[in-house]
């Protein structure tokens, strides 16, 4: 019946506009657009226009389809213009000299700094000091030395800065992360570095804003958890899942919780929206049924959803319930009845109206694709056993909610992470019951804060709950086999994978024999693509010179084994191997042996001696330049 219901258009609306919308920021983003292109849109819009209004005198069977046709042109076009005005059409700077020289700024800061090894890292409105109006209204990425003013500093907060603002750099290294790229998307070109000696914070100017309340709101509730007891990881773990704060959590235990399965726990996500507005609703439900009471409640959770997703920095799961949350609250409003599919469709509309590059956040397409999942399967997954008992039937339903997830989320997660967690059932049906309990613990723990003996009582529960929940997740790390990695899919393959997750959604039941014909095709050509593309990197010969800050590092690749020739990087856990190499590696399928750079070496394709390397039958030298102090070294053939 759910089927027969969502293959039905006429019931979904907003799906009307949003696949078209979606193929349109596709097709803008895969596709750049230049003057021409952009005309081209423009005009095909208008004649779609005039078509139609011509076609108004007739009153016929074409008219109706021309319509739907001319809308469906309508949404494509918008979805792919948005892109140009959103991504393609870089900011121009009308003093590109001016902004490139080092000068003084007023620098306002637009989100909480996030700490790292040796500076903060900001994210600020630039304004030059010597001429008020001239503002870099697109926002800049500024580092701040570790030892800087800027530790306690909070949204809206404005700095006199000296820096020297440069582009990001497009990524140095095959395969590498292009780190340049994922800020365009956020409408960041511009980067700089403050030395503690060039900052100064500016007293008694400070903008009031939504934002800057919010993480004031955040840093007051984290305080709050930090006064009622807990410390180490446990309070890193607690401000990471209640409040979206995640700067104090240790990488490794990121690792951890990424390598059993439930990396998805450390972050704010409907659940813990969810929650919210359950605990809200019950505190609201003495104000009774009137008509104003309804317009209280309805506002108090509208109101309060999306304080607590901007309190949590309005990352894409949160942004997605809330959005979801809030159609059910206006739905009860209306007296209408709010369909998951209606609130699906509806959110994503929206939000890629107003951002249309979020669709290509990783932390976007698998909430979203996690949702669809649940709605999509497991209904199906639970059919599949029955059980007798509450507890079982709780633990099923868990256990079908983990499946039809995973199967959502598996291709796009091994695309991006290259890894797959085997014991990811195991670890959600153990996690996910701790992490409800121990974010109700955490409401009561910010709740009761006026009162320490209330407060540091249940921060103690909230303390334990949260060892309980990191001991299970070290120990599931630990378990043989627990993640299968180097794994590399492209996207002809995902993109192969997503189409037999389609399958199972559309066919019906008594089409049980065209579904496995169809997926059988499917399954054998992702096996080829797959093959083929393994066979071709088995036969892959290649020289690489990494760009590393402070490191020389060459690579001989030859059939699928490699040698690393580097004077610091030692094996596959250095985190400069992680960030440069290891993308490249697992694209290729590359097996590697790590040398040092002054070690002498003779294998059947390769012999190193002194600074001259013999490789397939060329005769390389490693030149030193000691003036540069980010690249140091070279490789040139004789």
């Amino acid at each position: 019946m759910r089927q027969t219901t969502f293959m039905n258009f006429s019931h979904y609306p907003v799906l009307k506009a949003l696949l078209p919308y979606l193929f349109g920021i596709l097709f803008g983003y895969f596709l750049p657009i230049n003057g021409l292109n952009l005309l081209y849109c423009l005009f095909s819009l208008f004649f779609c226009g005039i078509i139609f209004i011509l076609l108004l005198r007739k009153r016929n069977f074409f008219l109706q389809n021309s319509f739907t046709i001319f809308m469906l042109l309508a949404f494509f076009f918008a979805g792919y213009l948005s892109v140009f005005f959103h991504f393609h059409k870089k900011k121009e700077f009308s003093n590109l000299e001016k902004i490139t020289q080092k000068q003084i700024w007023v620098a306002e800061i637009l989100e909480l700094p996030k700490e790292r090894e040796k500076s903060f890292k900001v994210m600020a409105k630039l304004k030059a000091s010597n001429d008020t109006t001239y503002w870099i209204t697109r926002r800049v990425v500024l580092y701040f030395q570790k030892d800087s003013t800027l530790r306690n500093c909070r949204v809206g907060d404005k700095f006199m800065v000296n820096t020297k603002l440069s582009f990001i750099e497009p990524p140095k290294n095959p395969y590498q992360f292009n780190y340049e790229k994922f800020m365009k998307r956020k409408g960041i070109f511009l980067t700089g570095y403050v030395g503690s000696i060039y900052c100064k914070k500016i007293e008694n100017e400070k903008k009031v804003t939504i934002k800057r309340y919010a993480s004031y709101l955040q840093h007051f509730l984290t305080s709050q958890l930090e006064q009622s007891g807990l410390s180490g990881s446990e309070y890193s773990v607690a401000a990471a899942i209640l409040l979206g704060n995640d700067e104090t959590l240790e990488p490794e235990l990121r690792a951890s919780y990424a390598s059993a399965g439930v990396s998805h726990i450390l972050c704010v996500s409907g659940m813990h929206v969810g929650i919210i507005f359950m605990i809200l609703n019950f505190l609201l439900l003495p104000l009774g049924n009137s008509k104003k009471a309804q317009y209280i409640r309805n506002g108090t959770l509208l109101v309060s959803v999306w304080i607590y997703a901007n309190i949590t920095g309005l990352a894409p799961s949160v942004t997605r319930a809330a959005a979801m949350f809030s159609f059910v609250i206006i739905g009860k409003f209306l007296q209408r009845r709010t369909n998951i599919f209606h609130s699906l469709f509806a959110s994503l509309f929206i939000l890629l109206t107003i951002n249309p590059l979020l669709i290509f956040e990783v932390g976007f397409q698998l909430s979203y694709l996690a949702v669809f999942g649940i709605v999509f399967f497991q209904e199906k997954i639970a059919q599949f056993y029955h059980p007798k008992t509450k507890v079982v039937k709780y633990f099923w339903e868990l256990i079908s909610v983990s499946i039809a997830a995973q199967i959502a989320t598996a291709p796009i997660a091994i695309y991006y992470f290259g890894q797959f967690p085997n014991y990811f059932l195991l670890a959600n049906l153990c996690v996910i019951p701790i992490s409800f309990v121990m974010t109700v613990t955490g409401v009561a723990t910010l709740f009761f804060s006026f009162s320490p003996f209330l407060s540091n009582g249940i921060g103690f529960l909230l303390s334990i709950e949260v060892k309980i929940m990191n001991t299970i997740v070290l120990f599931i790390e630990k378990l043989p086999g627990a993640l299968i990695t180097q794994i590399s899919l492209n996207t002809l393959q995902v993109v192969l994978l997503y189409f037999i997750i389609i399958i199972l959604i559309i066919f019906k039941k008594e089409q049980v024999k065209r579904m496995l014909f169809c997926t059988l095709i499917l399954l054998n050509i992702f096996i080829l693509v797959y093959n083929t593309n393994k066979a071709k990197c088995k036969h892959h010969i290649e020289v690489v010179s990494y760009k590393i800050p402070k490191s020389a590092t060459f690579q001989f690749c030859y059939h699928g084994e490699a040698y690393i020739f580097s004077d610091s990087i030692r094996n596959e856990n250095d985190k400069r191997y992680q960030y440069n190499i290891q993308s490249h590696d697992i694209k290729m399928h590359i097996t590697n042996t790590f040398l040092k750079l002054d070690e002498d070496f003779e294998d059947s394709f390769l012999c190193k001696k002194g600074d001259f390397i013999f490789f397939q039958n060329r005769i390389y030298k490693i030149m030193f330049d000691n003036k540069d102090k980010n690249n140091n070294s070279s490789l040139n053939v004789m």
